[in-house]
């Protein structure tokens, strides 16, 4: 199955928030947690868009896939894992 894949790792000292757009889906990541993003079947003209601000990191999907998936350690995780605060 083809697929794409961005790993995130927050090097912050700090909790910080990842949103997934444009659905708006958010994980919360400690520091050193790692996510990894999976784009099953993206089409040719699928690519990630990371942008990052003082409230976290938004990855914008642009294109299609068939499905997405975000996972740690083998695991799948859903919308609000480890949420805290503000979440927009």
């Amino acid at each position: 199955m083809n697929s794409q894949k961005l790993k995130v790792t927050n090097d912050n000292s700090s909790f910080i928030t990842l949103w997934l757009e444009p659905w708006g889906a958010d994980y919360g990541l400690s520091p050193h947690d790692e996510i990894l993003i999976v784009a099953q079947e993206p089409t040719d003209d699928f690519y990630f868009h990371v942008c990052d601000d003082d409230k976290g990191i938004r990855v914008w999907i642009e294109g299609n896939a068939r499905d997405m998936l975000v996972q740690q350690a083998g695991r799948e995780l859903q919308c609000g894992h480890n949420r805290r605060g503000e979440t927009s």
